[in-house]
């Protein structure tokens, strides 16, 4: 049997069709879903030695934000960190980037802190719209050691 010329360019292009019509019909099904949430999640983290000869103050640890259009979901965190025994304060600068009425990503920040004992401080917040928020923990530091830090981003579509 033989086929017309040009037959194996017409199934190519029909079976890109198809693939392309899924692809938006799953797109919209997403979003439009009644409680259909897509989170978009990233994580920075890194560590902070608590010294006895260091004076204990603040610290930024980073920041975080999110933009649906550019479809980022960012954590970043900067160097590690010295802080002296003491009250110390911990901030990460959050932001939510997403500015049209049609973009509707709500944001979810969290830092957690953990001293040199390994406990944990922690303190989250929610951005509806387009903001910023800095977060910040604050605990007194009791005993030298290794403690860390963790922030996280997620994006609710």
């Amino acid at each position: 049997m033989r086929y017309p010329t040009g037959a194996g360019n017409l199934d190519w292009r029909r079976g890109s069709l198809a693939v392309l019509l899924i692809a938006v019909v799953c797109m919209v099904v997403t979003l439009f879903w009644p409680d259909g949430e897509v989170h978009v999640i990233d994580a920075a983290s890194g560590c902070i030695v608590f010294c006895e000869d260091v004076t204990a103050g603040i610290h930024p640890l980073g920041r975080a934000w999110i933009d649906s259009d550019l479809n980022e979901t960012v954590a970043s965190s900067g160097t590690d960190v010295v802080a002296g025994l003491g009250r110390n304060t911990f901030t990460v600068t959050c932001a939510n980037r997403n500015y049209g009425p049609f973009d509707p990503a709500r944001a979810s920040f969290t830092l957690t802190v953990r001293d040199a004992a390994g406990r944990p401080y922690s303190e989250s917040v929610a951005l509806d719209r387009a903001g910023t928020k800095t977060l910040s923990v604050s605990f007194v530091a009791e005993e030298a050691g290794e403690g860390a830090f963790r922030i996280s981003a997620t994006s609710i579509r």
